[in-house]
């Protein structure tokens, strides 16, 4: 049996035959929760290919899974697979969201975590007999992935990313745009530390992304792998909340353990981003939270989640520079009629002007800035970091924007 695995994107990042890939080679990562089927399909003949490096045509197979996150676009794809009278299963954070709006081009999808039903859809795909929905289970559940890369020379063949501990640790109201929560809702689970050494030693390469969003949620459990895991001499991203600074042990062991990058998420800015516009004192607590995660020769980022229109984006553009960040994630957000919270796709275009959304963003990663932080950061982080992972990061960051990929 043949499956062909689709990782579907956004129009703007769409491969063109003759044109080079779109978006920095850094952040062409290989899609995780296809890699995991990929584990899961150890016999059968498993296809994983990229809309983002590669024109995807129908080909000889008896099954076609399609993943769609937030905001993406894969009507096409299915319908040319459909048309080809191949089945097509789609699945994915977004089509988690549909509930039951589904789009008329949709047969067959799967709402929640897809490896719980995988072996359900191979059978049924098997015996000719696929179900309109398959309904996984709210059951955190963690697949160690096979790592693919459909064009070799055109993604990061060096991405690697583990995880220790699934579900979901947003804000309330940025919940519906976690796929840990759509999948999940209140659930966690823990890996034991025995299966995650193994799984960390198996790996090549020296740096690894940690996919777990809060390390700070469970600071004995974390403080306790890390102190396993600082023998093997690995580089480390990690998502941290903002209680990540009320356990100022966890945060000096995590930059012993080799964490090159934490990224804080919406719990830090989000809900002091008003008072920071307006009051000095926030401006420096923030500051002074940065600089001490950055005096452990760590680079700091940050995550936020703005309105797509009414904001006053130049006077946060220069509050995020206050601060002294060193990499920034935005998401924009608008109220529909049914007053759900959508994710609005931002890009940028020239002449960007300061009442704008992707104004942020552009003096963020505005070519002076950066240049005033590649200067600056070595006396914090140290040139090591300033040249293997500020310096990259940054570049990559940039590029994505000013090529209109509306993510990172």
């Amino acid at each position: 049996m043949k499956i062909v695995a689709v990782a579907s994107t956004f129009e703007s990042q769409r491969f063109a035959s003759g044109y080079p890939p779109k978006g920095a080679r850094l952040f062409l990562r290989p899609d995780v929760e296809i890699c995991r089927l990929a584990a899961l399909s150890p016999e059968v003949d498993f296809v994983y290919r990229d809309e983002r490096v590669e024109v995807v045509e129908p080909e000889e197979c008896q099954l076609a899974v399609v993943r769609i996150d937030f905001n993406q676009e894969a009507r096409s794809v299915v319908e040319r697979f459909t048309e080809a009278g191949i089945p097509v299963v789609v699945f994915g954070p977004e089509v988690t969201t549909w509930q039951d709006e589904v789009p008329a081009w949709v047969r067959y999808r799967v709402t929640g975590d897809i490896t719980l039903v995988w072996r359900l859809v191979l059978q049924d795909a098997e015996a000719g007999r696929l179900q309109p929905v398959y309904s996984a289970p709210a059951a955190p559940h963690y697949v160690v992935p096979r790592f693919l890369v459909p064009q070799p020379k055109l993604m990061n063949t060096g991405y690697q990313a583990v995880q220790f501990v699934r579900g979901c640790a947003c804000l309330p109201e940025h919940r519906q745009f976690c796929p840990e929560y759509l999948y999940y809702r209140e659930q966690s689970a823990f890996r034991n530390r025995e299966e995650i050494i193994g799984e960390v030693v198996s790996l090549p390469g020296k740096y690894i992304h940690l996919l777990d969003e809060d390390v700070a949620r469970y600071p004995e459990y974390y403080y306790r792998l890390f102190a396993l895991l600082w023998r093997y001499r690995r580089h480390w991203t990690v998502n941290a909340g903002e209680r990540i600074f009320e356990y100022p042990q966890l945060i000096r062991l995590l930059s012993k353990a080799g964490v090159k990058i934490v990224f804080l998420n919406e719990t830090f800015l989000n809900r002091r981003l008003e008072a920071a516009l307006i009051d000095n004192k926030t401006v420096k607590w923030l500051y002074r939270r940065v600089k001490f995660l950055q005096s452990r020769r760590m680079l700091v980022g940050a995550r936020l989640v703005l309105p797509a229109a009414g904001a006053d984006y130049q006077r946060i553009a220069t509050l995020l520079s206050r601060i002294d960040l060193d990499f920034i994630e935005l998401r924009f957000v608008t109220v529909d009629g049914n007053s759900r919270m959508r994710l609005v796709p931002v890009s940028y275009h020239p002449l960007v002007q300061p009442d704008e959304p992707a104004w942020v963003k552009s003096r963020f990663y505005g070519f002076d800035l950066l240049l005033d932080r590649f200067l600056r950061r070595p006396r914090r982080v140290g040139f090591h970091s300033t040249a293997w992972y500020l310096i990259p990061y940054s570049l990559a960051y940039r590029q994505n924007f000013l090529e209109g990929i509306p993510v990172p």
